[in-house]
């Protein structure tokens, strides 16, 4: 009797994730279980601050005003405590959605008053335990489209100070509104079988990386195929054979290890890591789930279905032997297009400095009649 021929295994480009499989990828989820192996940070959850619905509200309207208190490193000297500050706003006027779209006519409109007291002290708690300076994101995604709002230090971006920082960031960022909307953060099918997500401030102690050695890994069914680099500009010392071949054992390594049996997030998910100067150790940055909404970087994911068919093909005699995995690909030129970009990274994300300058003190209807007058102005002029 013959034997059976064994059948290939048959992949989708993305993999269907469940609502439980996507939220492993939160910070909250896997922090405790790698802390070990990761940077420190502290997971804010709104709903237990009791300030959830006002942070969203704050966050979806069309005002472009901070949060009272947030300036500064420290409460302002006049505060009163978060709790005292609770009580008190229930008897003060909140803003409304009303509030933010007043119209500019109405000399008697007042700017629109957001009250997030719990909020910010626990991101100036946060500042305190990390040494000043913290590095924000929310459930799966860091703001990075809005680093050019900050003043760029020698510290790099997204470097926060104070809880106004940080809000100015998720303030300006399109990135987060990922997280806040169910379908975008779990699907059509998954978020119609759920609420809207919970939403988390993460803050991470800010930390001084070299780009050059942060590293995004690829795990298709429960297999690491691929890694690059997270940083696309060409590097000498990745260029080495030998470099690489201690890159790829390293992560291998931390993976099979550390990873592969004790992350939560099924069988498909993508992580960064940070590698040591000598690449012969690394930490983990972050997990992110396996979809469309994670930057592929040097791969494409046509790429990585391929390699995930090749290395689940069936053994054959005359076949060539397989490449090890991962495949690790590098910017291996300086003339490689990624290498060469001279537009700035989310360049559509920004806008001009005087349409930030002119927006202040201004509700959305107000800053609308001032940046059409000033277009006008220009125009006739």
């Amino acid at each position: 009797m013959p034997i059976p021929t064994p059948q290939a295994a048959s992949f989708d480009l993305f993999p269907t994730l469940t609502r439980a499989q996507i939220d492993a990828a939160r910070t909250s989820a896997w922090h405790y279980t790698f802390e070990d192996l990761t940077f420190p940070a502290m997971v804010i959850d709104l709903s237990s601050s009791g300030e959830e619905e006002a942070f969203i509200h704050w966050l979806e309207s069309d005002s472009i005003f901070l949060p009272e208190g947030s300036e500064g490193a420290n409460p302002p000297p006049a505060s009163i405590s978060p709790i005292e500050e609770s009580a008190a706003s229930s008897s003060r006027p909140r803003a409304s959605s009303t509030a933010s779209n007043a119209s500019s006519s109405s000399s008697s409109s007042e700017a629109p008053v957001y009250r997030l007291p719990n909020l910010n002290a626990a991101i100036r708690d946060a500042l305190h335990k990390y040494g000043g300076a913290v590095f924000p994101k929310l459930n799966w995604t860091s703001p990075k489209d809005a680093a050019f709002i900050l003043p760029q230090t020698s510290s790099g971006p997204l470097h926060c100070q104070s809880p106004s920082d940080v809000y100015l960031l998720l303030k300006s960022s399109d990135f987060i509104s990922h997280d806040l909307d169910t379908e975008r953060a779990y699907g059509e099918e998954e978020g119609s079988a759920g609420g809207r997500p919970k939403i988390e401030l993460v803050l991470k102690k800010y930390e001084d990386i070299n780009p050059a050695r942060e590293v995004r890994c690829f795990v298709r069914n429960n297999a690491l195929i691929g890694v690059t680099q997270r940083d696309l500009n060409f590097y000498d010392h990745l260029q080495s054979e030998e470099t690489r071949t201690q890159i790829c054992d390293t992560v291998r390594e931390l993976w099979e290890d550390e990873i592969r049996e004790n992350y939560e997030g099924g069988p498909d998910y993508i992580f960064d890591l940070y590698l040591s100067p000598k690449m012969t150790s690394a930490k983990i940055i972050d997990f992110q789930p396996y979809r469309p909404s994670t930057d592929p970087l040097l791969f494409t994911y046509d790429e990585l279905l391929d390699i995930t068919e090749t290395a689940f093909e069936p053994p054959s005699d005359s076949e060539v032997t397989r490449p090890r995995l991962p495949i690790f690909k590098i910017i291996e030129s300086r003339a490689h297009p990624d290498a060469n970009r001279n537009a700035p990274a989310y360049q559509a994300n920004m806008m001009p400095l005087e349409m930030i300058e002119m927006g202040e003190g201004r509700n959305m209807a107000e800053f609308k009649e001032a940046w059409d007058e000033a277009v006008a102005a220009g125009m006739a002029g």
